[in-house]
Parts: structure tokens; sequence; C-alpha cells
């Protein structure tokens, strides 16, 4: 559990650093990502957790509406967080799409699903 929490924080802190802009130059929309994980590990609470998963959501719709691909990270993050609210079957859906979206992630978003479940 501890470990999966390492990747998970190693994974948001580096897409933090990558979101500072809304769109990068490699053509990801990040919206307001950096302010939010902030607040929600700054002070985690059902509020900034809320507020948090709401910008994962924009980030998702923005980025179809604008046709770009989905950052990575965004998938597994809403799972987590699903997954940490107790929905299995919803958190393992998103993992699928993160790896589906990038293949690179495969193993392990395989180790998520297999925590979860």
């Amino acid at each position: 559990m501890l470990t999966r929490m390492k990747y998970l924080i190693l994974l948001a802190t580096s897409f933090m650093f990558v979101g500072c802009a809304t769109v990068t130059e490699s053509g990801y929309y990040w919206g307001n990502y950096s302010e939010t994980y902030y607040e929600y590990i700054k002070a985690p609470s059902e509020q900034t957790v809320t507020n948090h998963l709401n910008e994962l959501n924009d980030i998702v719709d923005t980025s179809k509406k604008k046709g770009l691909k989905v950052p990575p990270g965004i998938y597994a993050e809403i799972g987590y967080i699903t997954a940490k609210r107790g929905d299995s079957d919803n958190s393992i859906a998103y993992y699928r799409q993160e790896a589906e979206l990038y293949p690179e992630s495969k193993g392990f978003i395989e180790r998520l699903i297999a925590d979860n479940k």
C-alpha cells in the first residue's frame, strides 16, 4: 500500500511540474491541475479531493473537446481517487483507459488493478 502511494505521489508530482502550463508544447491540456493538486496535498480533505477530481474530469473533457490526447496519468489518478472512495469497478475502468492510452504504463497499471481486487 505504501509503495503504491509512493508511485502515485511520484507520478502526480512529475505531472504537476509538467502541468504548469495550460497546454504544453507537447499538446497536453492541464487546466488548473497544479493548483488543485497542491491544495489536495497541502490540506487533504473531502473538499480538496473533490475539487481535484473535478479538475481531472475537466482536463479529460476539455482535452477531448480540443482534440488533444488526455495527459499521461490523468486516468490513473481518477482511478486511484475513485478506488479510495470504494468504487472498485469504475476505478479499474479508469486504470484500463490509462493503460490503453499509454501502453508503456501497463505494468504499473496492472499492479494497481491487482491491489484493487
